[in-house]
């Protein structure tokens, strides 16, 4: 009687033991499915990462910071296009690049409103800047023709076809262009949904990043010389060739304060900068104090933001005293860059080379904290800056480093 009744107990038992095994199997045979298929979604190319269902979600979570070699570099260029890695930037010293116009710009990512964001350009740009392990100041641009088109004075919004950034006019190769018309948007939340998912994808957060994300991107400038063409005495020379704005100070504020919070909604550990003012002088100084009579955009940027294109030949510092008096005016204490600065006031390399010096000495001495050249070559005296240099023979890169290396460390 005790053998009949093992026998239905040890066939229980040996089924049991087959069903572990098969499902110990499938579970294994699954874990390695999926780490295969993470595995291979890392190590696609940057032009498949366009997914119907959005951002794809990177499977490291852990946050990626600047790191401080980087944050302790004063110095930094602009960015020549989508193809530059900044070798040339490295070899000076240097640890920043502003992309300039940059992949930033919304009617290059997103080509209607119900339409995905592409993120391969920019993710393109930014990989490439990573190479040289800089750091990215980059510029967003709020203009897309298919948006800009619902205005209602969509006409008084169109730039020169001589306009050097048109995508016709690209002399130098730059890859990127940006549009025909150039005013706020006319579909502010289409906008700023574009913003957040433009700022999540590249703040190393973990969520929704770029995948091959290395060095996040913490800094974001809104917009560029808005300043340059207003007001009835703008630079004539320049007004058909270069228009980044087609509105004024008041109109500037709300571009300013909708791309801060959607910037901070983001990422609220991002710094944001208002877009450099053209120069020191009364017109464009005056510009910003007309938007800062709006109290609520004194609050609405972290960093201030001065260029200075050779024009500060009375000043010798970046335009940066006159710029940060114009700030505390209106209570404004704030950290200062200088986005674009060059001192090409002479005609041989060696006297461009001393007044950059002593410019960059000065602006610093002013409070400035960091500063993007312009110009890679202290003998390139080129006055139309859409024709590409020929290089000189001056020891440029030497001269940099010189300027460079005094302030490293510090």
């Amino acid at each position: 009687m005790k053998d009949g009744l093992n026998q239905p107990n040890l066939s229980e038992q040996k089924n049991k033991k087959k069903i572990c095994f098969w499902v110990i199997l499938i579970i294994i045979i699954s874990a390695i499915g999926l780490y295969c298929y993470l595995d291979w979604q890392s190590s696609r190319p940057v032009d498949d990462f366009i997914s119907p269902l959005g951002p794809i979600v990177d499977t490291n979570t852990t946050p990626k910071i600047i790191p401080q070699q980087i944050l302790d570099n004063k110095f930094g260029w602009l960015g020549g296009g989508i193809e530059d890695s900044g070798d040339g930037i490295v070899e000076k010293e240097g640890g920043w690049m502003r992309p300039h116009p940059g992949a930033f710009v919304w009617d290059m990512m997103q080509k209607s409103k119900d339409g995905e964001i592409d993120f391969s350009l920019a993710d393109t740009e930014v990989k490439n800047i990573q190479k040289n392990n800089l750091g990215i100041l980059a510029t967003i641009w709020p203009f897309a023709d298919w948006d800009q088109k619902n205005l209602s004075d969509a006409e008084n919004c169109k730039v020169s076809e001589n306009d050097e950034f048109l995508p016709k006019n690209d002399k130098k190769g730059r890859g990127v262009y940006l549009p025909e018309c150039r005013c706020n948007p006319s579909d502010w939340a289409s906008y700023q949904k574009f913003v957040e998912a433009v700022v999540e994808r590249y703040d190393g957060d973990g969520i929704s990043d770029m995948p091959g994300l290395i060095i996040p991107i913490k800094y974001w400038e809104v917009m560029n010389e808005p300043d340059l063409q207003y007001g009835s005495n703008a630079p004539i020379g320049d007004s058909d060739r270069l228009t980044f704005y087609k509105q004024g100070p008041t109109e500037y504020g709300e571009l300013l304060k909708k791309s801060y919070f959607s910037i901070k909604s983001a990422d609220s550990t991002a710094s944001v900068l208002i877009a450099g003012a053209a120069g020191a002088d009364e017109r464009m100084l005056g510009f910003y104090e007309e938007v800062f009579a709006d109290p609520e955009t004194k609050t609405s940027f972290d960093i201030g933001n001065i260029h200075c294109i050779s024009n500060d030949q009375q000043t010798h510092d970046f335009n940066v005293t006159a710029y940060k008096k114009m700030l505390a005016s209106f209570g404004i204490t704030k950290p200062i860059w200088v986005t674009e600065a060059e001192a090409m006031y002479g005609t041989t390399g060696e006297t461009n080379f001393q007044s950059t010096k002593t410019s960059t000495t000065g602006a610093i001495a002013a409070g400035a904290e960091r500063i993007f050249f312009t110009r890679d070559d202290f003998g390139d005296t080129r006055t139309d800056m859409s024709k590409i240099n020929t290089a000189s023979d001056y020891p440029s890169a030497e001269k940099y480093r010189e300027i460079i290396k005094s302030y490293l460390n510090k």
